[in-house]
């Protein structure tokens, strides 16, 4: 049962360049001048103000991408979504006025959005057990929009979380994008897969869209992260250190660097979850080294590589510090039948 968008308004391709202010209004408030990225792709602050300006999209994504990287800020995108004021854009404004449920905000809203831009199609899919809300783009971009996906998604979640309120589970909702490097690892505690696909497909349970939107009337920037958010920020860290534990460099600098935040704000989230830097890297080589041992045929000297330990005796002496056991005597205990 899908409810497709379509507009006629301008050009396919076109995108209102006004979309861009807030990124710019955000890098001012980071005391960051957006001019280098604006000259960059030969555009103003005044075009970018300018409400009734369209421009083709990949112009906007280039330019999201270079504020990305003047702000030294992977993940860009996802802040100013969380940060946008949803009551000022007349999209959601208007959508939300004459509804009462998310259906029929939704309804509404894939149909408002094409006036912003014509160069995606919002879909609503209801199915059986769940809702797909899909974000087709109408050309293959040239240029990734890394930074758009990122917003896109960082608004969507916002308003799935407004009308689940107290009862919001991210393990039900799934985000499938190709621009992955926009998006942390399980924002929000939602899983996210990579797609083929250059658009957005955002699945949650079906009955969610018969939930009120009264709450969504209220719907404003949320404050600084709380506790639990900061504990998702330590669960991104686990995720992306697994697979770079070798790396030389494991310092609060780099790792803060790998999930797009400042290191004081890393290590702001380890304190709140109780544990610290040193602390998180000794218990994730313990816990992949416990799983190759078991789970592989590597030896330990590759093991220990893989740990980032120069030789095998480096990481038999890390290893038995952990355990109390040699890895090759946590191997053999491992494999023997339980009883």
């Amino acid at each position: 049962m899908p409810i497709n968008s379509d507009t006629h308004t301008h050009h396919e391709g076109f995108v209102r360049l006004a979309l861009a202010a807030p990124f710019l209004q955000h890098l001012m408030e980071r005391q960051i001048d957006p001019s280098p990225a604006l000259e960059r792709v030969g555009l103003s602050p005044g075009q970018v103000n300018d409400t009734n300006l369209y421009v083709h999209s990949e112009l906007v994504y280039g330019l999201l991408n270079a504020l990305s990287d003047l702000a030294g800020d992977r993940y860009l995108g996802l802040r100013v979504g969380e940060a946008f004021d949803l009551n000022a854009w007349p999209p959601f404004a208007t959508s939300l006025q004459k509804s009462k449920t998310l259906f029929e905000f939704l309804a509404a809203y894939v149909r408002r959005v094409p006036q912003e831009a014509s160069s995606v199609r919002h879909s609503l899919i209801v199915e059986s057990d769940q809702a797909v809300y899909r974000v087709a783009r109408l050309q293959e971009p040239a240029v990734a929009p890394v930074q758009s996906a990122g917003f896109g998604l960082a608004v969507h979640v916002r308003i799935l979380q407004s009308v689940t309120g107290d009862s919001w589970d991210p393990s039900l909702v799934a985000c499938e994008t190709r621009y992955i490097s926009g998006v942390p690892p399980r924002y929000a505690g939602v899983e996210t897969r990579l797609s083929p696909d250059p658009g957005m497909r955002l699945s949650f349970p079906v009955d969610w869209l018969f939930r009120e939107v009264t709450k969504m009337s209220r719907q404003a920037p949320p404050q600084p992260a709380t506790r639990n958010e900061e504990v998702t920020l330590v669960a991104a860290m686990r995720s992306i250190l697994r697979n770079r534990l070798d790396e030389p460099d494991l310092g609060p600098e780099t790792i803060a660097g790998w999930l797009g935040i400042q290191a004081d704000r890393l290590q702001k989230a380890l304190k709140q979850h109780g544990t610290s830097l040193p602390r998180e890297i000794k218990r994730l080589k313990t816990d992949v080294a416990r799983e190759l041992l078991c789970n592989s045929d590597k030896t330990a000297a590759e093991i220990g590589a893989k740990l980032g330990y120069a030789d095998k005796a480096h990481f038999t002496r890390f290893f038995k510090s952990q355990t109390g056991m040699t890895p090759s005597e946590f191997r053999t205990d491992s494999s023997k039948p339980q009883t």
